[in-house]
């Protein structure tokens, strides 16, 4: 009903422009975008489940919607209701038989974070170690497969909205995205991959699994102390610059990604943690992605035609990415390319924490491919893999820009990528899974 709502609601505008005047329709949209944009972030916070998660996502991928969506959907990135710790319990009982809750020295009813598919509670083990305990919500994994089949439904009409060809991968990813973060044995092995990049660091601290305690929708971790990365004045008041924090933050990915091949995708606020030195605490391993070949190389192409403002450098970067249609208009896209780049010339940012509007637009594109949007987006496919990247940067770009907001993420990645393109670097292919652990 939520959907069809928010359907009929433009399908209501689209009659109107028949007979109301360009200026008036353009209000009018305007206000449409904001009252479909509400309703969906406030639908989705009641859903729960697989519509936060799509909420979350959207917020930070739209670069074919309406500012207004992003705007009302940022919301669902902090303020996830909890579920009632009897819910919890069942999901404990599920995991350890009847009597789990004695294999702690204490177990925290209150969680200490809670997210779309699990939340976070404090426990001790019974030898005395701190535990951040990850308990997937019960029933989540039915949820999941029962919101999918409804969202695939409205596929045919999407298609016809966002004619974005083969826009059902983003769906395809979404879900094989949710189905490695509801399987915790996925995530104890990212953990331990990640374990193995940085530990030869100190700067870089990855949680440890404490094995007898994971077991189904249940992962156990240490308990990892820390000031949140987004509380600049605590930063300070431990002498440390938050400055300093995003360019180790930046340093930490482009290790992941042209060493190892892989990245954390969901760099929210609330996974990392920030101590004095600066060390950076990585936490939440449900969405650990690897980076195709193809994609690796398109980006390096874009980034390097956006600092030579070569529009061409950019389509062929694009293409290496599989952002191409087969058939689709080259010569529109690398219109709208020079057209960006144009609009980008007279970007200037002062502050990357408080970016207006007009800014976020000319940022996004959105304003290159108004009135030519179906045409553009006849011409777009979404490649393989790029779900995850797209909701990377976008993340990273926000919470770089509180971190370092005169800089921003830009400045920051400047110097690595120089380096990198400089040498000519090949991305390291990903190294094989993880050996399963010891039986217990």
């Amino acid at each position: 009903m939520l959907f069809w709502t928010v359907f009929a609601s433009y399908g209501l505008e689209w009659a109107l422009s028949r007979v109301l005047s360009a200026e008036t329709m353009r209000g009018r949209m305007e206000r449409a975008h904001r009252r479909n944009a509400r309703r969906l972030a406030t639908g989705f916070s009641r859903l729960r489940g697989v519509f936060i998660k799509m909420g979350q996502v959207l917020s930070v991928m739209g670069t074919f919607l309406p500012t207004a969506y992003g705007e009302e959907l940022e919301q669902l990135q902090d303020h996830v209701p909890p579920r009632p710790f009897s819910e919890i319990a069942g999901r404990l009982q599920e995991a350890f038989g009847d009597d789990a809750l004695s294999l702690f020295a204490s177990f925290d009813k209150e969680p200490i974070a809670a997210a779309s598919l699990a939340q976070v509670h404090r426990a001790t083990t019974l030898d005395g170690r701190k535990l951040a305990v990850k308990v997937l919500y019960p029933g989540i994994e039915r949820l999941i497969q029962r919101d999918l089949a409804v969202l695939r439904s409205l596929l045919p009409v999407a298609k016809r909205l966002f004619p974005i060809s083969r826009v059902e991968r983003n769906l395809d990813q979404l879900e094989a995205m949710l189905s490695r973060e509801t399987d915790y044995t996925h995530e104890r092995d990212n953990i331990r991959r990640m374990r193995r990049i940085f530990e030869a660091r100190n700067d870089v601290l990855i949680p440890e699994v404490v094995d007898e305690l994971t077991r189904g929708g249940v992962l156990a971790m240490s308990f990892e102390e820390g000031i949140k990365v987004t509380d600049l004045e605590a930063q300070r008041a431990h002498g440390i610059d938050p400055e300093s924090v995003a360019r180790l933050l930046v340093e930490a990915y482009f290790v992941m990604l042209f060493d190892h091949g892989i990245f954390h995708a969901d760099p929210h606020p609330g996974n990392f943690l920030v101590r004095e030195g600066p060390q950076l605490v990585v936490l939440d391993y449900g969405a650990v992605e690897e980076v195709t070949q193809a994609l690796a190389d398109g980006m390096k192409t874009v980034v390097l035609g956006v600092l030579t403002r070569n529009d061409d450098q950019i389509l062929t970067g694009l293409e290496r990415m599989g952002f191409v249609a087969e058939g689709g208009d080259r010569e529109l896209l690398k219109k709208v390319g020079r057209e960006y780049l144009r609009a980008l010339g007279g970007i200037r940012i002062d502050d990357f924490s408080k970016i207006d509007r007009n800014v976020v637009e000319k940022l996004t594109g959105y304003q290159q491919i108004r009135g030519q949007l179906r045409q553009v987006m006849k011409s777009v496919e979404y490649p393989e893999g790029y779900f995850y990247v797209e909701r990377t940067l976008a993340l990273l770009f926000g919470l770089i820009g509180q971190l370092a907001p005169k800089t921003g993420l830009p400045g920051l990645v400047l110097p690595h990528a120089s380096k990198v393109f400089a040498r000519g670097l090949v991305m390291v292919r990903p190294k094989p899974a993880p050996e399963a652990p010891p039986a217990r």
